[in-house]
């Protein structure tokens, strides 16, 4: 079987090496990477500078993108299921944005779309949640769903780094981007979260619907106040469910001491989904990092590779999110003359107008 490759950063390298190793056990056979024709020297015959000369590629039924951004992406997945080819890929922008069409192309086309490394990063959530809500009706899903954040927190909280050390760490340990905004402000978990809600109760969300409020106004002060009150500051997705109505918010928040996800630390991500028959099933793995997030996309291969890799969804409700002015919970908040106090029922415009906040779990 050949395959094509979009991509040849780190992720990209790591799928690389991962497929070379599949060969002893799959007729695999990488032919063809696409990138910059700087990566020239490394790359030698396979590399390709158009992206057309692996879409067109009638020999190649199989391509892997870790291109990062939209356009391009957009371009290559669409272009490709078009043409019959399984596209697998890590990429939670696209794939927040275009589920439903992509799904639907490879139905079309008789073809297989994978991203299990677009939600969780390692960590195997994708076809456990597609396979039980066949039979359980999934509706909340909370989770630590960014690996590099988590990482910061964990350096602030457990060794007293600041927030600036902290995240020149994470870089430093590949487990941030050059441009870490997306991790910081929140909108890499808003993507995670709309994809698992999406499948979990089976409609589209969009992006902007989602609230979040990232976590660049942590400070180990703040921190510290927040142990001395029995809680760890995790950054967190929460779903909620009720019949059309859904609710999600990614934002700071006080888990308390005991909690499974107070123990997540480091590049570590943990996701529950809580259904209506076998109540809450939890997943723990690594978030970050290119071999972890490259063995999901290899583990989608050998899916493909063994004819497993049917993903079913409808887009079956119409799904109204966060449309409640008020947040029924208990908030820590920090006024602009950095007095701290326990609220009840705030508004986000109320929230959003503090130095800082946390949701109290």
């Amino acid at each position: 079987m050949k395959l094509g490759l979009f991509g040849y950063g780190v992720i990209g390298r790591g799928v690389y090496t991962l497929v070379e190793n599949l060969t002893k056990r799959y007729d695999v056979e990488m032919v063809k990477v696409f990138d910059l024709p700087i990566k020239k020297e490394i790359l030698g015959d396979k590399l390709v500078t158009d992206i057309y000369d692996i879409i067109n590629d009638e020999d190649i039924k199989i391509v892997v993108e870790v291109l990062g951004g939209h356009d391009l992406p957009y371009e290559v997945i669409s272009g490709c299921l078009k043409k019959g080819k399984s596209v697998i890929t890590a990429n939670k922008e696209v794939v927040s944005m275009h589920l439903e069409e992509f799904i639907n192309l490879a139905h079309q086309n008789n073809c297989s779309f994978c991203f299990e490394a677009s939600a969780g990063g390692g960590i195997p959530v994708i076809r456990p949640l597609i396979d039980n809500i066949k039979v359980n009706d999934v509706n909340d899903i909370f989770g630590i769903l960014n690996g590099t954040t988590n990482y910061i927190l964990t350096k602030m909280d457990d060794e007293g780094l600041s927030f600036e050390d902290a995240l020149a760490l994470a870089k430093k340990n590949g487990f941030a981007e050059a441009n870490p905004t997306a991790d910081l402000e929140g909108l890499d978990i808003v993507r995670k979260i709309n994809i698992l809600s999406s499948l979990a109760y089976r409609g589209n969300i969009c992006n902007d619907d989602i609230y979040h409020y990232g976590i660049t106004g942590v400070t180990k002060q703040i921190l510290d106040d927040i142990k001395s009150r029995g809680y760890v500051l995790k950054f967190v997705a929460a779903s909620h469910r009720d019949g059309n109505d859904v609710t999600i918010r990614v934002e700071p928040t006080m888990v308390p001491n005991g909690h499974p996800l107070s123990a997540v630390k480091n590049e570590f991500n943990a996701v529950l989904f809580t259904g209506s028959t076998n109540d809450t099933l939890e997943f723990y793995g690594k978030g970050a990092g290119s071999i972890p997030t490259a063995t999901a996309i290899v583990s989608d291969l050998v899916s493909i590779l063994e004819n497993r890799a049917y993903i079913g969804y409808r887009n079956e409700n119409k799904l109204v999110v966060n449309q409640k002015t008020n947040v029924c919970a208990k908030y820590y908040v920090i006024d602009k003359e950095d007095k701290v106090s326990i609220r009840m029922d705030m508004s986000d415009e109320e929230l959003l107008a503090s130095k800082f906040y946390a949701r109290i779990l």
